[in-house]
């Protein structure tokens, strides 16, 4: 049997990367924030609480997590381990505490869909192309605005 978990939270801060040296690969490193479930508070209102998880990767997949991933953006991830790891950090006060969290190795990392924003607007129809590099370089847009041969 093998273990295998699937996450999906938002990215808490940036993420970090490591380029690939000497006998090492390239890692990546973020942290995910996940709302757990909702349980009970002292005052019988629901508490829910948040949840810390490290997703690490290695090799190109931590080269292109690099290149796509930032602060704030929901990720979907499965991951092979997990592994829990405590710190120490600072709290709001500035007062060293006793952090923990789990230490997920990813297998697969994606943007998540279905938690994204989603906004109404008013757009044209058919959506404006951008403009070509051929048409940047001053290259003509049809055979119409060609001088005619004499």
């Amino acid at each position: 049997m093998d273990i295998q978990i699937s996450i999906t939270g938002t990215i808490a801060y940036e993420p970090r990367f490591f380029p690939a040296s000497h006998n090492a690969p390239a890692m990546w490193s973020a942290k995910l924030k996940a709302d757990g479930p909702a349980t009970p508070g002292r005052d019988g209102s629901p508490y829910i609480p948040t949840r810390i998880f490290e997703v690490v990767t290695y090799g190109v997949a931590a080269i292109r997590a690099q290149e796509s991933y930032r602060q704030g953006h929901v990720l979907v991830v499965q991951g092979v381990d997990a592994q829990p790891r405590t710190y120490e950090g600072r709290d709001e006060a500035g007062k060293k505490t006793v952090r923990a969290v789990i230490k997920v190795t990813a297998s697969a990392i994606g943007l998540c869909s279905r938690y994204s924003a989603v906004q109404e607007g008013h757009t044209s129809w058919p959506p404006v192309a951008p403009a070509s590099p051929r048409m940047v370089q001053g290259a003509t847009a049809s055979h119409a605005e060609l001088p005619e041969a004499a």
